[in-house]
């Protein structure tokens, strides 16, 4: 039993791979024509966010991108609780204290 491949956009897709590029496509069945169809989906790359560093505290770090400040904090656990609650609470006086100094450099 022979099937047929019909390719959208066949142009496209033979330059593409005479290029030597990578192709992404979906291919799927049409019961109606009992073709084997394969369109190319070629999605733009997405832009990798650059994350800055604003400071380091005891447990972590502070960083920022475009939209956010991320606050990474790693705590032992040999800590106990009370002390990993004491941390966290001096954690968040410090990282208030990056973000302020940070925004005064910022605006000068």
């Amino acid at each position: 039993m022979k099937k047929f491949v019909f390719i959208v956009n066949a142009i496209e897709v033979i330059n593409i791979i005479k290029t030597g590029k990578k192709l992404q496509a979906v291919i799927s069945y049409d019961p109606q024509t009992r073709m084997i169809v394969i369109k190319p989906n070629n999605p733009p790359k997405t832009k990798v966010s650059r994350t800055e560093l604003l400071g380091h505290t005891d447990f972590g770090r502070v960083t920022r991108n475009s939209k956010f400040v991320n606050i990474i904090q790693h705590l032992p656990i040999m800590m106990g609780a009370k002390r990993m609650i004491k941390a966290i609470d001096r954690e968040t006086i410090d990282v208030k204290d990056i973000i302020e100094t940070n925004e005064i450099i910022e605006r000068v």
